[in-house]
């Protein structure tokens, strides 16, 4: 049995039925997820990114866009912890999902725009850029569509339950296969012992005969 598959697959079940339960705080627990993780992509870009460009404008674009991607991403994630006690907090996800939706539309347009500028020059760089605009507007689409309420809900615990599905099947899939195998094994073993007895019996037999 491979243990990973296994946990891979209950982790997978565990994180479905949360979906399926409580849509609303999965929800809110993405736009925590998409904040952090423009705060890490931002980072990223200013240690990494930037340090390997030649390219004096594109080092310039990259370190405006990096700083305020870092701002807003930092937002996303502090913000609804810090204003929970004053304003409700599902109308605050709301809000902050919208505008970094709006942020990440106007990203990836600038990384439209640095693609088109760096293509003659950079064509490996400005395949990057789209591929990073292609996974911004995805991102944001869906931001914006999980806050209409009964669409992200449904959206959400769709997605739950197929996560559901694939875990109890991975789970199920690899104690079959164990199973089986174990079946498999178990009159190979049988073979290879009468086997060894009777290489045993015929060793005893020829040394009675000496």
């Amino acid at each position: 049995m491979k243990t990973k598959n296994v946990i891979l697959g209950a982790i997978l079940a565990v994180l479905g039925i949360v979906m399926i339960a409580i849509p609303e705080y999965c929800i809110m627990a993405v736009v925590i997820i998409v904040g952090a993780a423009a705060v890490a992509f931002s980072v990223y870009n200013l240690r990494v990114i930037y340090k390997q460009s030649e390219d004096a404008a594109f080092k310039k674009t990259l370190l405006i866009k990096s700083i305020i991607t870092f701002v807003v991403g930092l937002i996303s994630v502090i913000c609804p912890f810090v204003l929970k006690k004053t304003v409700d907090v599902e109308v605050i996800f709301k809000i902050v999902s919208i505008v970094l939706a709006v942020y990440l539309i106007l990203y990836a347009g600038a990384s439209v725009y640095s693609s088109a500028k760096l293509k003659s020059v950079y064509p490996d760089e400005s395949k990057k850029l789209i591929f990073e605009a292609l996974i911004l507007v995805a991102i944001s689409v869906l931001l914006i569509l999980m806050h209409i309420k009964q669409f992200g809900l449904a959206f959400v615990r769709i997605v739950g339950l197929g996560g559901l599905i694939i875990g109890l099947v991975m789970v199920a899939v690899e104690i079959v296969v164990s199973k089986r195998t174990a079946t498999e094994e178990a009159p190979e073993a049988d073979i290879t012992e009468k086997m060894d007895q009777q290489t045993q019996a015929e060793a005893s037999t020829d040394s009675d005969n000496d």
